[in-house]
């Protein structure tokens, strides 16, 4: 009897199709689940002031394990018009009762990604995206992040342009007229002259209701110049960024800029390649006046992520750091990957963190976006290895582990840090 129904109802569908009018639309459906597990000594109490009282006596060591499913859908007709829904179930945390975790595995886990409409605009060469998106700069160096808003892009001759007007974060009521939003706007061009060589510059503008000076809106501006390339075995780039932000204290500015580079090869003959990577961004003297520590517009945006795992890591992985911004350090470093079978690669990275400027004692200088690191002459020396496996077409299996040593100064009105040591591991199937 069940069977007859199915048939039935099989029958019937097919029927539908057949009368129904005909739809020009594609559907594409892919996404990514993820089950991840960390483990990390120490790194609580570093990414905070250790002499806060509300950090006294807080676990210096913990553990966490949580699943994600990020779902993508996206339509396009016949005429080139798209629509993206990019979801999110997730971050949910084994035993969370706000994040589903706990038993009944109920709870506010869905969010919204990307939910935009791109379309090209007649008779030119540009389309435009309206709704939730990506926006990012070259390497994140300023800024990597989904907003709501709009941007054009497209090939205006042999460069390729894309400009926006975002809405970031807030953390004001913004009324009906738009009062205190934080309105972006920016252009990003890039370029190839000739082969195995690409050129970038880009300019972004903040108009910041949230952050005021004298009840008027604080502006900001960063620049950037990026360059990439390779001659021969040799693959190179290099990332120029100015920044200049106005602080809510009138007449005081903070003013930087940063270099990040690096050089790698594969080694002919040898499954083995080596990159060496380095960058310096501008710290505060503590002097008064300007602050010129280098400016970040969205703290927890444009990650600067060399390779490492604790300070500044996560890529793959996205393990929360303590380094999103890459404020007065410089470093060098060097990482080594190794395929050691087509399913099985191997990486390892060394690099060395030191800090531009230690203030003074009155105004000791802010090290990246933690808590508790001011005034250090070095963050110290960082050891890391990975493993990616893939078990099957589209599932991977990564395990980390990273530690940090501490330089002998690093500290906080006279109470040291522990170093620093996180083990992950992360599961992915992308379909």
């Amino acid at each position: 009897m069940m069977r007859k129904l199915f048939v039935a109802l099989l029958v019937g569908a097919v029927a539908v199709g057949m009368t129904a009018p005909a739809f020009a639309a594609d559907l594409q459906f892919t996404g990514a689940y993820r089950v991840r597990f960390q483990f990390d000594n120490a790194l609580p109490c570093f990414d905070r002031t250790p002499d806060d009282p509300a950090v006294a006596g807080t676990e210096c060591d913990g553990h966490d394990f949580q699943t994600r499913f990020r779902p993508r859908f996206t339509v396009e007709t016949d005429g080139g018009v798209r629509g993206v829904l990019w979801l999110e179930i997730g971050d949910v945390r084994f035993g969370d009762i706000p994040s589903g975790g706990d038993a009944g595995a109920d709870g506010t886990n869905v969010e919204t990604k990307w939910a935009y409409i791109d379309f090209p605009l007649p008779a030119t060469p540009i389309r435009l995206r309206a709704g939730i998106q990506d926006i990012f700069t070259s390497k994140a160096l300023v800024i990597d992040e989904d907003f709501s808003g709009l941007s054009l892009y497209g090939k205006l001759g042999e460069i390729n342009a894309k400009g926006w007007w975002v809405r970031g974060n807030t953390t004001v009521s913004v009324d009906s007229q738009g009062k205190g939003a934080r309105d972006l706007w920016g252009i990003d061009l890039n370029v190839s002259p000739m082969k195995d060589l690409n050129l970038n510059v880009y300019l972004m503008y903040d108009h910041d209701m949230e952050s005021t000076v004298a009840g008027k809106a604080a502006t900001g501006v960063w620049v950037g110049a990026a360059a990439a390339g390779k001659l021969q075995n040799i693959r190179w780039d290099l990332d120029f960024v100015y920044g200049s932000k106005e602080t809510t204290v009138v007449g005081v500015d903070k003013v930087g800029y940063g270099v990040d580079g690096g050089i790698g090869t594969s080694l002919p003959g040898t499954p083995l390649d080596l990159e060496f990577r380095g960058w310096f961004f501008t710290g505060d003297e503590g002097n008064g006046g300007d602050n010129e520590g280098f400016p970040v517009p969205i703290e927890g945006s444009g990650g600067h992520e060399p390779g490492t795992q604790v300070w500044g890591g996560g890529g793959v992985i996205d393990i929360d750091s303590p380094a999103d911004s890459p404020e007065n350090t410089w470093g060098f470093g060097v990482i080594a990957r190794w395929t050691a079978t087509p399913a099985l690669r191997l990486t390892g990275n060394v690099h060395y963190i030191g800090t531009v400027e230690t203030g003074t004692a009155a105004s000791p200088s802010r090290v990246g976006d933690t808590g508790g690191l001011f005034g250090v002459d070095a963050v110290g020396t960082e050891v890391g290895v990975r493993a990616d496996y893939t078990i099957h077409r589209g599932l991977v299996f990564t395990l980390t582990v990273g530690h940090l040593f501490l330089g002998d100064d690093t500290s906080e009105s006279g109470v040291s840090f522990d170093d620093v040591t996180k083990v992950a591991g992360v599961l992915n199937y992308g379909f």
